[in-house]
């Protein structure tokens, strides 16, 4: 899992695509409040070694860190894992207790109508295409 403060120093990451210690530290000065440098050394070299989330190259005597996963992909593994963890994997119950805890605009509401209209018509496309394998598998079957 990813702490709160490994997050923030993914962000600083993500947003410049590679930085020092002391460039991340400075961002988080900025947006997140006072860290040490040393904190953060250590966060990165954890990040690094334990929990593979970035790599580092050096130049002359610094250390540049660059994130070895996208934004994307991190995001959606974080929430898989949440969703897995918190909810059993239920999609709906994540949704009313996202709904519960804000209300959404108007504009929200229509971009979420429209992702989930998508994500219905990717599913029914991609069991379609899955229906002639199945029926195939079938007739080979009783075929033999």
């Amino acid at each position: 899992m990813v702490t709160d403060r490994e997050l923030e120093i993914m962000k600083v990451l993500w947003a410049r695509g590679r930085a020092s210690v002391r460039e991340v530290q400075e961002d988080l000065n900025r947006t997140a409040g006072p860290v040490a440098y040393s904190t953060v050394q250590t966060l990165l070299n954890i990040m690094e070694d334990k929990k593979g989330l970035v790599r580092h190259v050096v130049e002359g005597r610094t250390f540049v860190y660059i994130p070895k996963k996208t934004s994307e992909r991190t995001i959606g593994e974080l929430t898989r894992r949440f969703v897995d963890r918190v909810f059993d994997g239920a999609l709906d119950r994540v949704m009313v207790a996202l709904l519960g805890s804000k209300s959404p605009t108007p504009e929200e509401l229509d971009r979420l109508r429209a992702m989930i209209d998508e994500a219905q018509r990717q599913s029914s496309s991609s069991a379609e295409a899955d229906e002639p394998a199945a029926a195939e598998s079938a007739t080979t079957s009783e075929e033999s």
